[in-house]
């Protein structure tokens, strides 16, 4: 029977490179978290336009103004739009609106949802 010797710095050089590349396996398997532009908004005015992008290629996005969560696919809840297009106008007074954003696309698993508050503040 032959022994074998491993030291301590190659185990653990095994063990980097194997976390490493289960790590790069994973890259580019989700669709980038969107953004809101403006990100929220607290002023005495009662619309706003909100441009909603993705770094994502070819993702589409789906948003919500009701405060329930939008989720991805054909069949998802939220109002589906490109990410090419991405703007959203509303109005948001007297209440007050939240706007909750994902984005996916087939293939990938759907974004981290973004969330923008927007009040209304009476000049008063």
């Amino acid at each position: 029977m032959k022994k074998i010797t491993v030291s301590f710095a190659v185990l653990a050089a095994i063990i980097v490179v194997t976390i490493l590349q289960g790590c790069a396996a994973t890259t580019g398997t989700q669709c980038a978290k969107p953004t809101l532009t403006p990100s929220d908004a607290s002023h005495s005015i009662t619309f706003v336009n909100v441009t909603i992008a993705t770094a994502t290629a070819g993702a589409y996005l789906r948003y919500t103004l009701d405060g329930s969560t939008p989720t991805g696919g054909p069949s998802g809840n939220g109002t589906q739009i490109a990410a090419t297009r991405g703007e959203v106008s509303f109005e948001f007074a007297p209440a007050g609106k939240t706007l909750k954003a994902i984005a996916y696309k087939t293939g990938l698993v759907d974004s981290l949802i973004a969330e923008g508050n927007y009040v209304y503040q009476s000049p008063y």
